[in-house]
């Protein structure tokens, strides 16, 4: 796992909770009421906050800032980060590919290159992407009656 200072997670947390802060100033005020719609989500961003900078402040008494990050020995394998990077990578196509190809397709292509990235052999992985994209079908569709997407599959049904 990637090892992160103490320092640059709390910037980042401090930077998450000051975001929140501002934006929850933003939000309308209900009536004469003291607990408006910004309140909870102005609490949550001055906490994170405050936690933030109280770990900036530890990790600069200890010296413990340095360095920023420390890489592990499996990211230093290309396949590995690939690997881990396939699956966000998965859910972006999943979201672009389906209106337009529709779910069995795009669950075929998608299921297919997970495995690929996975380093699963190229047979195993079309027999697998294939019998989970027609179980899925039959399972949500035929079974459970959800609408999924058909895309270029409909101009061919009757």
């Amino acid at each position: 796992m990637l090892k992160v200072s103490d320092l640059a997670s709390g910037l980042a947390i401090a930077g998450l909770g000051l975001a929140i802060l501002l934006r929850a100033r933003t939000f309308p005020s209900v009536g004469a009421s003291p607990v408006s719609p910004a309140f909870y989500p102005g609490l949550i961003g001055a906490v994170l906050t405050a936690c933030g900078l109280a770990l900036v402040v530890m990790s600069l008494k200890k010296k413990a800032a340095l360095p920023i990050a420390v890489i592990p020995d499996w990211m230093r394998r290309p396949g590995n980060v690939v690997a881990v990077l396939a699956v966000p990578a998965a859910i972006i196509a999943y979201g672009l590919l389906s209106p337009p190809l529709g779910f069995l397709a795009t669950s075929v292509l998608v299921t297919f290159g997970l495995l690929l990235a996975f380093r699963v052999n190229v047979l195993w992985s079309a027999g697998v992407a294939l019998v989970l994209s027609v179980s899925l079908h039959v399972i949500f569709v035929m079974l459970m009656r959800v609408p999924l997407p058909y895309g270029v599959i409909e101009a061919m049904l009757p």
